[in-house]
């Protein structure tokens, strides 16, 4: 029985160990480029003159869905908000800067939450 109970932790031990090292070098590495990638869409968001669509004071909320097609460029695939003129403006914006990627991304969806706000003084 103690035998048993021996067995049994060393297998969860090595059970274990294997899990912690599903995370691969490889995986890393995709989430560096994502995380990349996601700042270069944020940079190239916030070169949008809002100001043109949001009212002082106010505020709008933009969901940005975007997919790495087969020549690794970020292309915009759905813009999700209330506004139209200001996703125009951004659909716009992104036809006209394109943000390449690496070939490991090809293929991924990407999302981002963009808040623009005008604040009062």
């Amino acid at each position: 029985m103690k035998s048993l109970k021996i067995t049994m932790i060393v297998l969860a031990c090595l059970l274990s160990v294997n899990l912690g090292m599903a995370s691969s070098p490889e995986t890393k590495n995709i989430e560096k480029e994502k995380s990349a990638v996601l700042k270069k869409i944020q940079k190239v968001a916030s070169q949008i003159s809002f100001t043109d669509y949001v009212r002082s004071g106010e505020s709008e909320l933009i969901v940005l869905r975007c997919t790495v097609n087969e020549n690794n460029e970020v292309v915009v695939s759905k813009v999700i908000g209330f506004d139209e003129e200001l996703k125009a403006a951004i659909r716009k914006r992104f036809e006209n800067k394109k943000i390449k990627t690496t070939a490991a991304l090809s293929g991924e969806e990407l999302a981002l939450r963009l808040k623009f706000a005008i604040h009062e003084k």
